[in-house]
């Protein structure tokens, strides 16, 4: 399972909330996290907390950006069958032994969740969390959900009718075969938003290759490029870097250094890297890429760009391809070679 730093910050949330001080409770680290440590974790919150509501107040809290990379991904989908793919393929809830699966019948889509463990006093918690998280981004992405759409548990109700609808926003009912979400399918293939902008489908596929690529670096400065490149170009200052990573920006220095690398060097390493993207991918001229990326001057950028490649930005623009694309390594090998680049 991975966490993403969108996570620490709602459970810290609901701890205070429930008259608790985040910093005297387990939080889970940022990045990879087992089964068994994440379950150790919900099953302290339940415990601390004795609020039955719990999971569905976390997963109603969970915007796209929540999740990181993979909801930035989401949000850059043409459709909602791509952005219900990625989910399938990354949601950190599937674990090894659960499973997520979306089928179509009878005029309805059909998304049904099976969780990989259950919760000490909560066992429904993964169930709740989810479907609570995926109405929350359905939302996000299409606005009010068609009056039609119901949500069906395979277990008793544990609370009243009202909590349940309070938190999903749809019709609840339990005691079914299996847990699955059920809605009209005449919306799964229609454009969103994000079809129409221009940079999308190259942010999806960035996203995407970032995903596959999540175990190729670890480390400190590993979490940091994920981090800063799912800011989308507002690049995070080293306190807010630190905060979002659970830790003090004394302790973040002194991984990055006792890894050879410096914050400021992650951000440029990012900040190359997107330089590429654009440049391959779109058809955004040099001043909208510089801005982008947070050059005041585009001469700034320019001098940055041939400091790092070895040519101008235009130059690089030139010798692509007619298609105007190029095979590429992956995200983190490409973050890597700017690097070895950098201290040559």
């Amino acid at each position: 399972m991975r966490i993403e730093p969108g996570y620490v910050e709602i459970f810290a949330a609901m701890l205070r909330e429930n008259g608790h001080d985040p910093a005297r409770f387990p939080l889970p680290r940022v990045g990879p996290i087992t089964e068994s440590a994440f379950r150790g974790m919900a099953e302290a919150l339940v415990s601390q907390t004795r609020d039955p509501e719990i999971a569905l107040k976390l997963g109603s809290r969970m915007h796209l950006g929540t999740h990181g990379l993979l909801g930035h991904a989401i949000l850059s989908s043409r459709t909602l069958r791509q952005a219900a793919s990625l989910m399938i393929q990354y949601s950190p809830l599937q674990g090894t032994k659960g499973r997520i699966q979306l089928s179509f019948a009878g005029g309805n889509a059909v998304l049904t969740f099976e969780p990989p463990f259950e919760v000490a006093g909560a066992p429904h918690f993964l169930v709740e969390l989810f479907f609570a998280g995926v109405l929350a981004a359905l939302r996000q992405l299409i606005g009010p959900l068609p009056e039609s759409c119901r949500l069906e548990l395979a277990y008793p109700a544990a609370m009243p009718a009202e909590a349940y609808r309070k938190y999903l926003g749809v019709e609840v009912s339990f005691n079914h075969p299996v847990n699955r979400f059920v809605g009209p399918n005449d919306r799964v293939d229609m454009p969103l938003s994000a079809a129409n902008i221009p940079m999308a489908e190259m942010y999806r596929r960035q996203c995407e290759r970032l995903l596959r690529d999540m175990n190729a670096e670890n480390g400190i400065a590993g979490e940091l490029r994920r981090m800063i490149l799912a800011a989308h170009g507002r690049f995070p200052g080293m306190v807010e870097a630190a905060r979002r990573l659970n830790m003090s920006e004394r302790t973040l220095r002194r991984r990055l250094a006792s890894e050879g690398m410096s914050y400021r060097g992650i951000v440029d390493d990012v900040r190359a890297y997107l330089a590429r993207e654009y440049l391959r991918d779109t058809p955004l001229g040099i001043a909208d890429v510089a801005s982008l990326l947070g050059f005041d001057d585009v001469a700034n950028f320019r001098r940055a760009f041939r400091k790092r490649y070895g040519c101008s930005p235009s130059a690089y623009r030139s010798a692509l391809p007619r298609n105007g694309t190029a095979d590429s390594p992956s995200t983190e090998q490409t973050l890597t070679q700017s690097h070895m680049l950098q201290h040559r």
